[in-house]
């Protein structure tokens, strides 16, 4: 087995690889892991600077299309060039760009089976590059306003949905909304950003075995759980711990993460 490893926002390949440790030690020995570096610098995550150096990287910003197809096109290089991988495993960002990814490619690609088993950890939904999109705007003020926009960047004229509440671009416009200025700092700003899939308006399921690690005290855990669902039910593992946005690192947590993997791989043929 090889396994494409994604990081998370503002870490890198090598803090993930730390992180790793030992749920790679509860696997077999002769399993390959690769990781791959976002391409775009990041602050640091939260805790991650004063145990790690950087540089802390992430594999796009803000979800604007031409960063997130930046992000898909990477993973899809590293594939070509230095696979195939039979599996993936994502913690946070990079497990919402593998879900995109595998997902994406089932509609574009469907002859081809880039990954045969996945693992999401502490897992955000991931972004639908080719759905609607909406254009975030401010008036210079506290004020926003959300519309959606057609492929032409035209905002729609009969969009009747409050997009500051719909499952799809609530919690992007919640996070972004924490991270600009304060009001006295505010211009006038527009911003087009994706919406994440939901399984609630998307019919679509990834249909690979797969692995879901969700922290009940993570702020994440919600979109972690929406994520199994947008998945094929049969093949779906769930492992819940106490913890929040962060690899478990209890014994008993990572050997039923470590057994889950292993049950995964045996569903596709492979040998453990």
């Amino acid at each position: 087995m090889r396994f494409l490893c994604l990081h998370g926002h503002g870490t890198n390949s090598r803090i993930l690889e730390t992180q790793l440790e030992l749920l790679r030690a509860t696997l077999p020995c002769s399993w390959e892991f690769e990781f791959l570096d976002g391409e775009f610098d990041a602050a640091p995550a939260p805790g991650v600077k004063a145990i790690f150096p950087g540089p802390y990287l992430c594999y796009h910003g803000e979800p604007i299309p031409k960063d997130v197809q930046h992000a898909h096109n990477l993973v899809l290089d590293v594939i070509r060039e230095e696979g195939p991988f039979d599996g993936v495993i994502g913690f946070s960002q990079g497990a919402a760009l593998a879900a995109a990814f595998i997902a994406r490619q089932a509609d574009i690609s469907p002859s081809e089976e880039f990954f045969k088993v996945a693992v999401f950890i502490a897992t955000s939904m991931p972004f639908d590059l080719d759905g609607d999109r909406i254009r975030l705007s401010y008036d210079g003020s506290s004020n926003l306003s959300a519309v959606q926009i057609d492929a032409e960047g035209q905002a729609s004229h009969d969009d009747q949905c409050d997009w500051l509440e719909d499952c799809r671009s609530a919690s992007v416009i919640q996070e972004f909304e924490g991270r600009r200025p304060s009001t006295g700092e505010l211009k006038h700003q527009n911003i087009e950003i994706l919406l994440r899939y939901h399984p609630s308006t998307h019919s679509q399921r990834i249909r690979i075995p797969t692995v879901h690690v969700v922290g009940i005290k993570d702020s994440y855990a919600e979109q972690g759980r929406d994520l199994a669902l947008f998945c094929e039910p049969r093949k779906t593992q769930v492992v819940t711990h106490s913890g929040g946005h962060e690899l478990p690192r209890d014994v008993g947590t990572v050997a039923r993460v470590g057994e889950a993997i292993q049950v995964a791989v045996e569903r596709v043929g492979f040998d453990v």
